[in-house]
């Protein structure tokens, strides 16, 4: 992987990236240069944590990304060279990604239509089958709405944050549902270490993608709920008509069973899906009380 050799001061002369309200808790961007034709615009991902096994894993991954049929997958945005500051690799040059929006800002604005939102899950869904049946062993790891950007005109999806996906489970990462999903802690194909980081598999990602479409389908976060919560809210959306295969697929995140994605039942969904929302369930379980 090329290293390029930066100092501090190099760093204190470029101009930080906006990141529009998406707060990073692992890293700050910076814009730090285009290329020749100055057409393409390279970002700096600098860690705030830069010890050496953190960031020889990430290198490590990213090397075999690089050298993978997935370095070809437009919508994986790799991070391109390893940067040092002051002799520390600290980061990492990634090309910048224009006219998009962060899923999570995208999915929040309500100028857009449900349908369009859902159609934008739907090609994550396909993406995270893509790379699932590929030769390449490949663990998003952390897929949730904050790593993925939206073209604002073709709703094309860009996964962003690479560097803390994963080629091997042996490695636990982090992981924004799974560790504040304490459901998770208790069955056995999500296994977790002491601190709560999750080793990633095929069960993590699709348990990640389908929570991800759930919140979105309830209009809001769904993974603290308890075990109770949770299968309540379920038989509300089976009262629903919500499609019963994709309802025994949620059912099923906390069985031993394999998990299954619910891309394809995404289409059978009832043409006012917005019944399902939580708050609506909550309104009327206050009126049955």
């Amino acid at each position: 992987m090329k290293e390029i050799a930066l100092k501090e001061s190099d760093v204190s002369r470029l101009k930080e990236y906006p990141l529009h309200g998406i707060i990073s808790t692992e890293s700050k961007m910076y814009y730090y240069k285009k290329d020749p034709d100055w057409q393409t615009q390279h970002l700096l991902k600098k860690l705030y944590l830069t010890d050496e096994k953190r960031v020889h894993r990430k290198e490590r991954t990213i090397e075999e990304l690089q050298r993978s049929e997935l370095s070809t997958y437009p919508e994986l945005v790799l991070p391109e060279e390893i940067v040092t500051i002051q002799g520390i690799k600290s980061g990492f040059t990634i090309k910048e990604i224009t006219n998009c929006t962060n899923l999570h800002l995208f999915l929040e604005n309500k100028k857009i239509p449900n349908k369009e939102k859902l159609e934008v899950l739907k090609k994550i869904g396909n993406l995270l089958k893509k790379v699932q049946s590929g030769d390449q062993e490949f663990y998003f790891g952390d897929l949730q709405e904050y790593n993925f950007l939206v073209n604002n005109d073709t709703h094309d999806i860009f996964a962003v944050d690479l560097d803390s996906s994963a080629t091997t489970r042996q490695k636990p990462l982090e992981s924004k549902y799974i560790s504040c999903d304490k459901k998770t802690h208790v069955v056995q194909k999500y296994k977790v270490n002491k601190a709560k980081r999750t080793y990633p598999s095929k069960n993590t990602d699709i348990y990640c993608y389908n929570i991800l479409v759930l919140n979105f389908l309830a209009g809001r976060e769904l993974h603290r709920l308890s075990f109770d919560e949770y299968y309540d809210y379920l038989s509300y959306l089976d009262d629903c008509a919500y499609p019963k295969e994709l309802i025994d697929i949620y059912v099923n995140l906390y069985t031993d069973k394999n998990n299954e994605s619910v891309l394809d039942y995404l289409d059978d969904l009832p043409n006012d899906y917005g019944r399902g929302y939580y708050g609506v369930y909550q309104a009327l379980q206050k009126i049955k009380r």
